[in-house]
């Protein structure tokens, strides 16, 4: 396929002005859930990614919970909050950070696996079709 070079090859003009759609829901959603992240850890320097990927990660290791996770799908807000929602949410926080710390550790205190890790997280940034 060849560059046109010729303006009468070029693009064909837009069509459809003023046919813009509303933001979609997933996006919207994710807008709000930062936003109330930030608000919830204002003024503690983190960024937006620093904010979502706790609570992703937070998220993920309450997801691992069955009975809370059925308590999510058969009940309300209300209820579940009622049942082991608020513990499972509180032993993830604190499961979670003793993950993080015997990670870093490992790879602070293991030069080589930490030689390892950085190559992982460079393969990761540099993943094409990101």
């Amino acid at each position: 396929m060849k560059l046109a070079i010729d303006a009468s090859e070029g693009l064909d003009p837009g069509s459809g002005l003023g046919s813009g759609t509303a933001k979609d829901k997933s996006e919207e959603f994710l807008s709000q859930i930062i936003q109330r992240l930030n608000d919830l850890f204002a003024g503690d320097g983190l960024t937006d990614d620093d904010v979502v990927n706790y609570a992703q990660t937070i998220s993920d290791k309450v997801r691992e919970n069955d009975r809370v996770m059925t308590q999510i799908a058969n009940n309300t807000r209300e209820q579940a909050m009622l049942g082991d929602f608020q513990k499972a949410v509180e032993d993830a926080i604190l499961d979670s950070n003793e993950a993080h710390q015997k990670q870093m550790m490992r790879l602070l205190t293991m030069p080589e696996k930490g030689s390892l890790f950085a190559n992982i997280i460079y393969e990761m940034l540099n993943a094409k079709g990101q």
